[in-house]
């Protein structure tokens, strides 16, 4: 399964963000809906997209009155995935130099890493009471 998240291309991406912003399977007209009215997107294109998204085992297909739709993958599962393989395949691996290019003044504004420090000072506080 991990191979196939890899696997997603951008437009199938957009395709499973609507499906996992919903609490029930969608339809096709429900992700056409959507789909065109946000990003214009011609029909086919859509039922293509759907039809590689079931294809790689990433998205549900069920048949009722009509076709409905589910994630086979969670958000959170994706983005995991996608994390790691950026990580690997940008930085080799290396967590520190993803970590030190992200905190850059380029890439950060100054609210942005106060935030970042913030953060890191609750977990490291909430991880000092556990030992």
């Amino acid at each position: 399964m991990a191979n196939n998240i890899e696997k997603i291309s951008d437009a199938e991406l957009e395709v499973m963000k609507v499906i996992w912003s919903k609490t029930s399977p969608s339809t096709y007209t429900e992700i056409r809906a959507v789909l065109g009215c946000e990003g214009g997107w011609d029909t086919s294109t859509i039922r293509t997209l759907i039809g590689r998204l079931v294809g790689k085992g990433v998205l549900l297909q069920e048949k009722k009155d009509v076709y409905y739709y589910s994630p086979a993958i969670s958000e959170t599962e994706f983005i995991e995935a996608r994390t790691k393989e950026f990580l690997h395949k940008i930085f080799k691996g290396d967590v520190k130099h993803l970590i030190s290019t992200m905190l850059s003044p380029d890439v950060l504004t100054p609210e942005e890493l106060e935030d970042v420090r913030e953060f890191w000072n609750k977990g490291k506080n909430a991880n000092e009471c556990d030992i």
